[in-house]
């Protein structure tokens, strides 16, 4: 979408006010979806695509494609029912190779997960069509079932993804792993599946929640908990790792820990997606953490959450640099707890979500966390000179309330135009959801 037609949609809310914000979508539930979970893909027609996690005309939760209108709200369409044997409950963004749309479902299919393609029609407004690539069968204390992350296609068509495990594995020793799904050779064929780094918990790491990113031939990606099992408890605080493919084909891949959270003072807990920059600098997000306590309902208190940078080494196989960019607050507006990564945009700048925090005068009443907030988006203007002070500004903050939404827990997508669009789970002029879309 461009900003001028965005413009269009968007009422003008004055020359001082830098930052234009409008809920584009409120969802209902059925039959059009609810909750949506993970960040929207802007189409190569200018449209937004996503997933709700439940609703729809099976409660199981949907495809949705939203396109441009002549007002608000734009023109919602659910593009895909699921049924169960095809997929239940989507949580990861979905990915394109610019015809097709591809995801996950951590349930459904055989018992745990799916791998599904979604065609577009021939003609203009005609059914799109969804294809079951792979169906995770269950087996007991398998690490590499219930996909989680978003796909990752890789050139060939291969596609990387991360794992939960299997639901009834205790949770000390659900570890998860990054997986390889490979095209069939033959049109009508069998994907392949392919366990290539399984987790094994400290001093390594388990969870990866957030998926992989590509950067130099490698893949990175974070490990929710794992590492320094002194860290918070003996779940320890997470890591991010480097999957090294083999120089011969079928020979295993090497994992290297790039960061063990807990290894510096501060340097924040539960990490969340990656985000590739320019330099091959990777971002990310910490949920907790940081050098700023959130006071909780159990007396207790949490750190309110980090932004993060990993700078390469200067010479092959030398140590990546790690530093907390921003440490969140929850004080005078600020967020806390982010749930997803960020998105670069112009001239080095992040942009991205939390699900708590903003304004005190929001609907939300407090939950885990005391301080009210229904969550915010922020943005981070990067230092004038290395090694400078980042300077973030919230750019909106959720009030949950007169049609607005809450507690953003998905990442946000950037328009060539600078647009950001993005979710939030809750909210709305019905309470399921919306969708929003904020100029900076």
């Amino acid at each position: 979408m461009h900003l001028a037609a965005l413009a269009l949609l968007i009422p003008c809310i004055g020359a001082a006010q830098a930052t234009t914000y409008e809920v584009l979508y409120s969802f209902t539930g059925n039959p059009d979806g609810a909750q949506p979970d993970a960040a929207l893909v802007i189409g190569k027609d200018g449209a937004l695509y996503g997933t709700t996690n439940v609703g729809g005309s099976s409660e199981l939760g949907t495809v949705f494609r939203l396109s441009p209108a002549t007002g608000v709200p734009w023109t919602e369409t659910v593009i895909h029912n699921f049924t169960g044997p095809d997929g239940q409950y989507p949580t990861a963004a979905l990915v394109s190779d610019g015809g097709s749309f591809y995801g996950a479902t951590k349930f459904g299919g055989t018992g745990a997960g799916t791998i599904f393609e979604l065609a577009p029609p021939a003609n203009a407004g005609g059914a799109w069509t969804e294809t079951l690539l792979y169906s995770f069968v269950y087996s007991k204390d398998s690490q590499n079932v219930a996909p989680i992350g978003p796909l990752l296609i890789a050139p060939g068509g291969t596609m990387f993804t991360t794992t939960e495990g299997a639901p009834d594995v205790p949770l000390g020793l659900r570890f998860g792993a990054v997986i390889a799904l490979v095209p069939p050779a033959a049109p009508g064929d069998d994907w392949a599946e392919y366990e290539i780094s399984p987790f094994g918990g400290p001093p390594e790491g388990e969870w990866p929640f957030a998926g992989v990113v590509s950067e130099g031939g490698s893949l990175f990606g974070t490990a929710a908990y794992g590492g320094d099992e002194y860290c918070d408890g003996p779940e320890g605080c997470g890591t991010v790792y480097e999957l090294t493919p083999p120089a011969i084909q079928g020979n295993p891949w090497t994992q290297t820990t790039i960061h063990t959270f807990g290894s510096v003072p501060n340097d924040g807990a539960d990490p969340e997606a990656l985000t590739v920059g320019p330099g091959g600098v990777l971002y990310g997000t910490t949920q907790s953490g940081g050098t700023e306590f959130c006071p909780t309902a159990d007396g207790v208190g949490n750190p309110c959450g980090t932004v993060f940078q990993l700078a390469p080494p200067t010479v092959s196989g030398g140590t990546w640099t790690y530093s907390v960019i921003y440490n969140f607050t929850a004080t005078n507006g600020d967020g806390e707890a982010p749930s997803a990564g960020v998105v670069v945009g112009k001239n080095g700048a992040l942009y991205g979500t939390t699900q708590y925090g903003g304004s005190a005068t929001s609907a939300c009443p407090p939950s885990y966390y005391v301080l009210p907030g229904c969550g915010t988006v922020f943005g981070l203007t990067p230092p004038a000179t290395p090694g400078g002070t980042w300077t973030e500004k919230v750019l909106h903050s959720f009030s949950g309330a007169n049609g607005d939404g809450s507690m953003p827990v998905a990442g946000l997508a950037l328009s060539s135009d600078g647009v950001l669009y993005g979710t939030t789970s809750a909210g709305g002029t019905a309470g399921k959801g919306t969708v929003f879309a904020i100029v900076p």
